[in-house]
């Protein structure tokens, strides 16, 4: 069999059309040969351009189309993708790009694996990514609405605007504040997904660090129970004092939801540490785990309930 003719140079970097092997002096079906890789009608790319990773692959092939086709950004499932978030199975379309326009193009994106949508957006929305435009962390939140529930929109939220660990994550400031998703929403009358955004958005806490976390107090709240202060200090007096995750200040009750990593040694050391201060100064401390979370946080929410009941007697 004979060898196909090498691919330019400047074809191996990125993206390349029909008219680009053209212009090279090669043939039209050059890109049935297997070094050549589709990324969708009339793209190609030199496989050696392509990640291997499935999911680097989707990224890529967003990238691709987003900087070829005119007034177009990566949107939805694809921008969170981009952002590094987790987001339900039942929502990940495995190999869908999801890519927008302008409200009002007249010539809609109509592309194999491409779930296209128009819509109005704002210039501060949108932010550049390896020379591709890509919906901001804020803006991706209300797009999301249309495919989460209140609870995973409340979820993504509390990651937005909680603040972050400067050792661990190698930045000081929050991805948004409250108001920006507040202003967003308000801004944004009509978009998609706009009315289940503005109850999520009176739902979003400052100081929740984890999904496992805002699940536990919107079921304390949910319950009829007061809702919960996050990142108690067991000092408040002190500038340095651990915090609990949630609880009480006001009747000394203190609660913790510990993930898998609170049972390695080192963790399970610290904690017991952060638990004698918070029990040497007066309050009560629950903690509660994967099985109160299997359950709905209900023995969870009856236990709470008795704590602040027992309390509230004393």
């Amino acid at each position: 069999m004979r060898r196909p003719q090498e691919l330019p140079r400047d074809l191996r970097g990125g993206p390349f059309g029909h008219e680009a092997l053209t212009r090279a002096g090669l043939p039209r079906d050059r890109v049935r040969r297997q070094d050549v890789s589709p990324v969708s009608w009339g793209v190609h790319v030199h496989r050696l351009a392509v990640p291997d990773a499935t999911e680097q692959q989707l990224l890529q092939r967003a990238l691709i189309l987003a900087q070829r086709l005119p007034e177009c950004w990566i949107s939805h499932t694809t921008a969170a993708q981009i952002h590094r978030w987790s987001l339900p199975r039942r929502v990940e379309q495995e190999g869908t790009v999801h890519l927008s326009q302008p409200a009002g193009t007249t010539h809609r994106i109509r592309r194999p694996d491409v779930t296209s949508h128009r819509l109005r957006i704002r210039p501060e929305d949108l932010e550049e990514f390896h020379g591709a435009n890509v919906t901001t962390p804020v803006r991706t939140w209300l797009d999301l609405a249309t495919l989460l529930s209140l609870d995973e929109l409340v979820i993504i939220g509390d990651h937005l605007v909680r603040r972050p660990y400067p050792t661990y994550e190698g930045r000081r400031l929050p991805f948004a504040t409250p108001e920006d998703l507040q202003d967003l929403v308000d801004t944004m009358r009509g978009a998609p997904g706009r009315r289940r955004a503005m109850s999520a958005s009176k739902l979003v806490r400052v100081g929740s660090d984890s999904a496992k976390e805002t699940k536990l107090r919107l079921a304390l709240v949910r319950a009829g129970l007061p809702e919960p202060s996050l990142q108690v200090p067991a000092r408040p007096d002190r500038r340095r004092s651990p915090c609990a995750d949630m609880g009480y200040p006001e009747l000394k009750i203190a609660v913790e939801y510990d993930g898998a990593t609170h049972f390695t040694a080192e963790q399970a050391r610290h904690d017991q540490r952060r638990d004698n201060l918070f029990i040497s100064a007066g309050w009560m401390v629950l903690h509660f785990n994967a099985e109160d979370s299997a359950e709905g946080f209900s023995s969870a929410v009856q236990q709470v309930a008795e704590a602040i009941a027992r309390r509230t007697r004393s």
